[in-house]
């Protein structure tokens, strides 16, 4: 198809469909155990990289985080774009006790 790109293997960014753009979404912990960029769109659900930053870090699923991006938390159920998360910009995990 002319109108798709595509980007790579990972199964959040495959192609992109006009309207859709590529981001970096990069995740550093409080705790200073995470530093990690997970490529996805600025359509995908929030909750979708989540769960791809817990397939790398599962020891994280056991514990109760949110989210910051430039001082907002974010929604895990919006998009990306939804949340006003920018490529590159650090998203701030924070591990709640």
């Amino acid at each position: 198809m002319k109108n798709k790109i595509n980007i790579n293997d990972d199964d959040l960014v495959k192609e992109l469909l006009p309207g859709e753009k590529a981001i970096a979404a990069l995740f550093i912990s409080t705790d200073q155990n995470v530093t990690y960029s997970i490529a996805c769109k600025n359509t995908t659900t929030f909750v979708k990289v989540e769960e791809k930053l817990y397939e790398e870090y599962p020891q994280y699923k056991e514990t109760n985080n949110y989210f910051l991006h430039n001082g907002n938390q974010i929604k895990r159920f919006k998009t990306m774009e939804e949340n006003k998360i920018k490529s590159g910009k650090p998203i701030i995990l924070n591990i709640a006790n």
